[in-house]
């Protein structure tokens, strides 16, 4: 069970603050609620708590623990690693996305960001790299303690380190 002030993580809607909890009715019930101010995006998320579990929702992880995942950008995925279909791969990675697991989150980025450095990204593709960040960055910026814009810099910074280049050259090949 969380409380208010709380810092966590929801698969689909990425790192926040539980600001509240809530009881609403539905009916003749009556259910509490966490209600999370998201990082990332400017709105509130409404969470049942006995279904919070079920949700995904999870405790944001320590800021070491965060950054030693991180550091898994540093490595080129293999060529096996990318499957080759663009219709599975983007379905494959959206799922990997919603499953709100930091390994397979930093993944997706790693292997979008490697596609990205080959080839100009599609708009699927360019979508799903923009949430994974998104996703990476709103968990650092809850962690640590910084703005977003400073987590996502950070997150490119180690999507730069894969292609030897430093965080400028990488933000202007994307």
């Amino acid at each position: 069970m969380f409380t208010v002030g709380s810092k966590v993580v929801h698969p689909c809607y990425g790192a926040g603050t539980v600001v509240r909890i809530q009881d609403k009715s539905i009916g003749d019930t009556t259910h509490a609620y966490y209600v999370i101010d998201t990082v990332s995006r400017s709105m509130q998320l409404m969470v049942p708590v006995s279904g919070a579990d079920d949700a995904g929702l999870r405790q944001v992880l320590n800021a070491t623990v965060l950054r030693e995942m991180l550091a898994a950008c540093h490595e080129e995925p293999k060529e096996d690693e990318i499957n080759s279909d663009l219709r599975a791969r983007q379905t494959a990675m959206r799922e990997l996305l919603k499953s709100g697991d930091v390994c397979e989150v930093v993944d997706v980025v790693r292997q979008l960001f490697y596609l990205n450095s080959m080839r100009p990204l599609g708009t699927v593709d360019r979508q799903l790299f923009d949430q994974g960040k998104e996703l990476l960055a709103g968990e650092l910026a809850l962690s640590t303690g910084v703005d977003m814009l400073t987590a996502m810099q950070e997150v490119e910074d180690h999507l730069a380190v894969m292609l030897g280049e430093d965080s400028a050259e990488a933000e202007a090949a994307q």
